[in-house]
C-alpha cells in the first residue's frame, strides 16, 4: 500500500511537471530579432500580465510559415505548444514571420471575449508601425502593456469597443504645448487685468446719464409680430451594444478570434 502511495504521488508529480513544461513560452524568438536581454525583459512583463489576470500572453518570431496561411499557423502554433490558460486555454498570441513579412493576433477561451475586433484593430495601430521601422522590442513591449490595459478593462467589465473606446495617453511634447499655452493665457489675463487697472477714465455702456430728465417721452407703441424660425436637430442614440469579436473554426475543432496582415 505505501509502494502505492508513493507510486500515486511520483505520478501526480510528473503530470504536474508535464504541464509546466507544456506551458507555452512567452517569448519565443526563432527569427533572432532581440537580444537576450530584450527577451529576458519580455518575459518578466508578460509572465506580470498572465498571473496578474489569468490570461495567457505570447510573442513568436519564425522565419516562416511553412507554406500556411498566417493565420493558420499561428492558430495551430498555439494550440501544438500549449498556450492559453485554464480549460478553455484563454490567451492570445502574437505571431511575426520575417519571410512572408506578415504578422497575426490569435485569440482563444476568455480572450476572445477581451480583444474584441476594435480592440485588435487598436492593437494593429499601436505594434505594426514599430514592425516596419525593425523596431522589434518596442512592438513587443507595446503588445504587453496594451494587452495588460485590454484584460484589466475586460476583468472590470467592460472590454474595449465600439461602444466603449481605448483612449490613448496624451503624448509628452502635446502636454508640455498645453502647458506653455495655460501659461501664456494666464499670464495674458493677469497682464490685461493690471492694464485695465491704469486707465482713469471709462465708457459708459448707457446713455442714461446724458439724458435731460421729462425731455423724452412716448406718444405711442405697439408689438409687431414679423417671422418665427423653427430649430429641428436629429437626437442620435449610441448602441449599447459594441461590435464584438469574429471568430472562426481552427484545424483542431476550436474557436479563435484573431487579425493579422503585412509590414
Amino acid at each position: 500500500m505505501k509502494k502505492f502511495k508513493i507510486l500515486l504521488l511520483f505520478l501526480l508529480l510528473l503530470g504536474i511537471g508535464t504541464r509546466a513544461f507544456a506551458q507555452g513560452e512567452m517569448v519565443k524568438d526563432q527569427a533572432d530579432l532581440l537580444t537576450e536581454e530584450q527577451e529576458q525583459r519580455l518575459r518578466v512583463q508578460f509572465r506580470e500580465i498572465r498571473q496578474k489576470y489569468g490570461c495567457d500572453i505570447g510573442v513568436v518570431t519564425v522565419n516562416s510559415c511553412q507554406g500556411k496561411s498566417i493565420q493558420d499557423f499561428t492558430d495551430d502554433y498555439y494550440y501544438q505548444n500549449g498556450y492559453g490558460v485554464g480549460e478553455e486555454r484563454s490567451g492570445i498570441l502574437l505571431m511575426v514571420s520575417m519571410g512572408e513579412r506578415k504578422w497575426h493576433i490569435s485569440t482563444r477561451g476568455e480572450g476572445i471575449e477581451i480583444f474584441t475586433d476594435y480592440g485588435l484593430g487598436i492593437l494593429e495601430e499601436e505594434i505594426v508601425p514599430y514592425l516596419s521601422e525593425g523596431e522589434y522590442e518596442k512592438a513587443f513591449e507595446t503588445f504587453g502593456k496594451l494587452s495588460g490595459d485590454f484584460m484589466k478593462e475586460a476583468g472590470e467589465g467592460q472590454p474595449y469597443d465600439t461602444n466603449h473606446t481605448y483612449k490613448r495617453p496624451m503624448p509628452l511634447w502635446l502636454r508640455v504645448v498645453i502647458c506653455l499655452a495655460s501659461g501664456l493665457v494666464v499670464g495674458g489675463i493677469v497682464l490685461a487685468v493690471l492694464i485695465g487697472q491704469l486707465k482713469s477714465v471709462g465708457y459708459a455702456k448707457r446713455a442714461h446719464q446724458y439724458i435731460r430728465e421729462g425731455s423724452f417721452q412716448v406718444t405711442g407703441a405697439r408689438d409687431l409680430f414679423l417671422y418665427r424660425t423653427v430649430t429641428s436637430r436629429r437626437i442620435e442614440r449610441e448602441s449599447s451594444r459594441g461590435g464584438g469579436s469574429s471568430t472562426h473554426t481552427t484545424s483542431d475543432g476550436g474557436r479563435a478570434g484573431g487579425r493579422g496582415g503585412s509590414f
